[in-house]
């Protein structure tokens, strides 16, 4: 069954059940429905098609279910998160540290995720949501008498993905943000009998040091697990893409998960309209439809008594073309407001200074989610640390959210300052693996060594074979 907010079991008590969520998790609920309507997909949003396209008032039931199966949802929310994601996460993340560290991330979940998959992932999901987290987990202890044995049976810390709406509650220290408990809910499947399966209600309930595990069902709370971990605090890490508090958000995006939603609405109505309207209607006038039935065909024609008429009557087609504009409006407006405010690109002619303005607005939004992703996860990492009795890697995400490239005259005037000394080799080189002329994974010192080449050497060669290239992103590379 699925556990509604705040009604315990049979039997219990708000209060003496786990199975409730908080009061800020209740407020953040309503936004969460909208943002997984529109970015759940048509079926999915067609299952809440009472709340989201309501039956009209005198529709009977099998019209509104034909007009509801008739019914799509356009991606273009769920389109524009993949996009900010693919622009914060444009280029691998960078892992310094031990070697154990860039072992660990090509798996960072135990289940075959490199640490750029599942950053994508957890971002993704924060910037539907507002937040989302990391726990970090470790397996228990079996026995091995240090890390090499640990290591050679395979212990490791591993990531686990929390979307936010998996927080059921939590309590922090008072007048700090240091979390006291955490709750989080789950479904787990378990075998049933021979060859079914059981799907089990499941919030884990955790503490400084350990944790609690209990299960729903039929109604009734069961206490079924315990157990401790070496830590002394609680190794859940916030994701925040809008942070309104500890644990606490609001989807940035949410203005354009509403436009989406009317949009749907709107575009329901249009294709459900012209399937009514598409076939003209036959009247007859002074039919006596007691006296027997007409058959309608091309190759059939209908005796009329005199004074009777037949004639057809069509739809006006100009509120076909309102309904249609009205649609156009309302894509114009989320692709104008959500490419603006992540990307301040309007794609129409305005000033150098509007421009810049408008760079500058959405780098540092990008700039500021991509500061949250790097922090969590510098976070995340210390944490495993702990486990393992290691120095964390230090983690750092690449700012370069403009898709630039520098062309043949950049590369040229970069080449005349590094002849005349005003920057060195080094310099040079990384302004160009920065201006994607270079590889990314490019090691500069070992590039110039091996190569036996001087930097204007090499960036001679790499203008030489440049291919041109826009310094901006299309309207269709960003929507």
């Amino acid at each position: 069954m699925v556990y509604s907010a705040n009604i315990p079991p049979t039997g219990a008590v708000v209060s003496e059940s786990p199975f409730v969520r908080n009061l800020d998790v209740i407020a953040m609920m309503p936004d969460w429905g909208v943002m997984a309507a529109v970015t759940r997909g048509t079926n999915y949003i067609r299952d809440l098609c009472e709340t989201y396209l309501p039956q009209e008032p005198r529709e009977d039931d099998d019209a509104y279910q034909t007009r509801v199966d008739r019914s799509v949802l356009s991606p273009y929310t769920s389109r524009l998160i993949e996009t900010a994601a693919g622009a914060i996460l444009r280029k691998p993340i960078h892992i310094e540290g031990d070697p154990y560290w860039l072992e660990l991330a090509s798996n960072i979940d135990g289940l075959g995720s490199s640490i750029n998959e599942y950053a994508r992932r957890a971002l993704v999901s924060s910037l539907t949501y507002g937040h989302s987290a990391i726990l970090v987990d470790y397996p228990a202890a079996t026995g091995a008498r240090n890390l090499a044995e640990e290591r050679a049976m395979g212990r490791r810390p591993y990531f686990v993905h929390v979307d936010a709406p998996q927080i059921w509650g939590w309590r922090k220290e008072s007048g700090t943000n240091r979390l006291l408990q955490v709750r989080i809910h789950d479904y787990d499947v378990k075998p049933l009998n021979e060859f079914g399966e059981e799907q089990v209600e499941e919030m884990r309930v955790i503490y400084p040091g350990r944790y609690d595990l209990y299960t729903l069902g039929q109604d009734v709370v069961t206490f079924t697990e315990s157990g401790g971990y070496s830590l002394s605090e609680i190794p859940l890490v916030p994701i925040y893409s809008n942070r309104r508090g500890l644990l606490v958000s609001q989807p940035p995006l949410l203005d354009i998960a509403n436009l989406n939603i009317t949009h749907y609405q709107r575009q329901a109505d249009l294709i459900h309209a012209l399937h009514i309207a598409a076939m003209p209607t036959l009247v007859l006038e002074g039919w006596d439809d007691t006296t027997g039935s007409a058959t309608m065909g091309v190759n059939y024609a209908i005796a009329m008594q005199p004074g009777n008429k037949a004639y057809y009557v069509q739809a006006d087609s100009t509120s076909f073309d309102a309904q249609m504009a009205e649609l156009q409006s309302l894509e114009s407006q989320m692709s104008t407001l959500g490419v603006t405010k992540l990307f301040g690109q309007k794609f129409v002619a305005e000033s150098a200074e509007a421009k810049r303005i408008d760079q500058a607005q959405s780098n540092s939004v990008l700039s500021i989610i991509s500061q949250e992703l790097e922090s969590a996860l510098n976070q995340a990492f210390a944490f495993a640390a702990e486990y393992v009795g290691m120095e964390p890697p230090e983690i750092t995400i690449d700012r370069d959210f403009d898709y630039y490239r520098l062309i043949g005259q950049d590369v040229s005037v970069l080449a005349q300052l590094n002849q005349m000394g005003k920057i060195s080799d080094s310099m040079l080189l990384e302004i160009l693996r920065r201006g994607e002329v270079l590889p990314d994974n490019i090691n500069i010192e070992d590039e110039i060594e091996a190569a036996g080449k001087t930097a204007l050497e090499i960036t001679e060669e790499a203008a030489s074979t440049e291919e041109p290239d826009s310094n901006t992103m299309t309207e269709e590379e960003a929507a």
